[in-house]
């Protein structure tokens, strides 16, 4: 799955692709091997091809990596490159909510017809032992909810339809 992460002013292509308990990243087509070699709540040691960087996530736009802070957005790719193509059409057809990585949905925020603005928490994703809230990418209205708590999904399935 491929995502763009901006850290402080930088923008950068992360594609992910689990191999056991272990991640092939592609970071701007760079291929890097990484493991989960700790994880205790918010903090995490991961292993990038044989480095170890602790990592604490403060919240959900800042992380500290090795006692460095920097500010963080994660953002899926196809989303990035509607805003950036289509900024028209992104904002008056539906839009398909999808999840970026396997992993279990923990809290659904939202209901079937409920107005959402853009950034509002619409459900949180546990993957690769983090919790990932999925935020709204533009205002519009849930159309349709197409998981439960609970639930296990995978890579690139929809999740939440919003027009």
């Amino acid at each position: 799955m491929a995502f763009i992460i901006k850290v402080d002013d930088k923008e950068f292509k992360v594609d992910l692709k689990q191999e056991g308990k272990d991640f092939k990243v592609y970071l701007d087509g760079k291929e890097m091997k990484v493991e989960v070699a700790h994880e205790q709540g918010a903090q995490l040691t991961l292993i990038v091809d044989d480095k170890p960087f602790n990592i604490v996530l403060e919240l959900d736009d800042q992380i500290l990596v090795n006692d460095e802070a920097y500010s963080i957005e994660i953002l899926d790719e196809q989303i990035q490159k509607l805003i950036k193509t289509s900024p028209k059409e992104f904002f008056t057809k539906e839009l398909a909510i999808k999840v970026p990585m396997p992993g279990l949905i923990i809290e659904v925020s939202v209901k079937q017809g409920d107005t959402v603005k853009a950034g509002q928490g619409l459900l949180i994703v546990e993957a690769m032992k983090m919790q990932n809230e999925m935020n709204a990418p533009r205002d519009g209205i849930v159309k349709k909810i197409l998981v439960q708590k609970g639930q296990i999904v995978n890579s690139g399935d929809t999740l939440i339809i919003i027009e």
